[in-house]
């Protein structure tokens, strides 16, 4: 206890003192930044001042009549006498640089993968393949490389598969535009393909112009000339006259010179033309291979145009049997053999109808005994319009499954179809 009584009062006094230190302290941070809040309130009201007027931004729903004031969020601006602000927008982030995470060895992988598509008949399919590769190669390479290049041709050829013709030859002219810039132009085997592929997408025009007798139309003879001088300038780049050994590119240009006689009707300079790709063939890739196959088809066409039909026969006969072995019988360009051997049946069928017809019209009482119909389907009922109408069938339904409805090759087996139906009925 103190010793003296005022002793104990200072003594309660300082305690009181220190008791209510935690009060002021805790009134001194509620006080603080309300000063320094109005200070900032009042710093920005002094940025947004013009001509004497206050205006608080941060009222976003102010909505004056007079049309001198006029505040909108979440852009505040503010007019006056015409006199425009707007507070800076805050600067955009930097992107990051985005690195394809893919490689080359990506694009190999696809490019093998299409390259199975393509040679199974699946042509849509290789197609998106093919575009993913390239997109691939166009963010590692660039956009004039001979690998980019090599893909576009790729796709080129498969837009031929699938006939879209002016797809194919837009894909070819930006291949061969690339070789150009590269300097490659009439030097490398690359372009010489390329160029031959371009010129193989004139040759599918003419064919789809159709012609009955032996005047050529223009637009065919144009379009063929356009096709053989491509492959010319292809076989220039190979100096046929100089080379030493057999090569296979060489014998596919071949192969396509004779197309374009086939066409034309010039069948002894087609047969002779495919006659020198099937030797090339045979000493490079045997006589089982697919390629001596698609030839044996060719020369087969050559013969049927010639009207040797017992000999073209054999021809497709053997050809189916090679390239069935190889691709089996669901194939497009196998479907295309059986279409063929189906219109030689047809030629051959033809004939014999017409000497039925012919015996049956000398003997008068038959004559008279059988209407017209009756004596047409009688002579139309032969075992080689039987084996027709088998290949033309099997072909229709191939090329509508791979192809699609809407291609050539399936609207005319499909029109074919019609014609024999209508030949065979009374």
């Amino acid at each position: 206890p103190p010793s003296h009584p005022r002793e104990g009062k200072r003594s309660m006094g300082r305690l009181h003192c220190w008791s209510s230190l935690p009060l002021l302290l805790l009134a001194g941070l509620c006080v603080v930044p309300s000063i320094f809040v109005r200070a900032q309130r009042g710093h920005r009201s002094h940025d947004y001042q013009r001509g004497g007027h206050m205006y608080d931004p941060q009222d976003y729903d102010m909505d004056y009549d007079n049309e001198e004031y006029v505040m909108q969020a979440p852009h505040r601006y503010v007019m006056y006498e015409t006199q425009y602000y707007e507070p800076p927008n805050p600067p955009a982030p930097k992107r990051k640089e985005t690195r394809s995470r893919h490689t080359l060895d990506d694009a190999t992988a696809l490019g093998e993968r299409a390259t199975a598509f393509m040679r199974n008949g699946r042509y849509n399919e290789a197609l998106a393949v093919y575009d993913k590769m390239l997109t691939i190669q166009l963010q590692l390479l660039g956009d004039h490389h001979p690998v980019v290049a090599q893909t576009i041709d790729q796709m080129g050829c498969a837009f031929l598969r699938l006939s879209q013709i002016a797809s194919a030859q837009e894909a070819l002219h930006k291949a061969l535009e690339i070789y150009q810039r590269l300097g490659m132009e009439k030097k490398s085997a690359d372009w010489a393909l390329s160029t031959m592929h371009l010129g193989q997408s004139y040759e599918a025009e003419a064919e789809n112009i159709p012609y009955p007798d032996s005047r050529i139309p223009e637009e065919v003879k144009r379009l063929t000339d356009l096709a053989m001088e491509h492959y010319q300038a292809a076989l220039a780049v190979f100096n046929v006259e100089e080379r030493e050994e057999i090569d296979a590119d060489v014998a596919n240009i071949m192969m396509c010179m004779g197309n374009v006689h086939n066409i034309r009707k010039e069948y002894v300079a087609a047969l002779r033309r495919f006659k020198l790709a099937l030797n090339d063939r045979i000493q490079l890739q045997g006589e089982d291979s697919e390629v001596c196959g698609w030839t044996k088809n060719n020369i087969a066409n050559a013969l049927r145009g010639m009207g040797k039909i017992d000999d073209a026969i054999k021809w497709y006969q053997e050809a189916l049997v090679t390239v069935h072995r190889v691709f089996g019988p669901d194939h497009p360009e196998v479907a295309h053999v059986h279409w063929n051997l189906g219109l030689a049946y047809h030629d051959k069928g033809m004939r014999e109808a017409q000497r039925r017809a012919r015996s049956w019209g000398a003997w008068w009482p038959l004559q008279m005994l059988m209407g017209k119909g009756l004596r047409r389907r009688l002579a139309h009922e032969g075992s080689d319009f039987a084996k027709m109408d088998k290949h033309l069938r099997h072909c229709f339904e191939v090329f509508e499954r791979w192809l699609g409805e809407d291609h050539p090759s399936t609207d005319r087996a499909r029109q074919a179809l019609i014609a024999l139906k209508e030949l065979m009925r009374d």
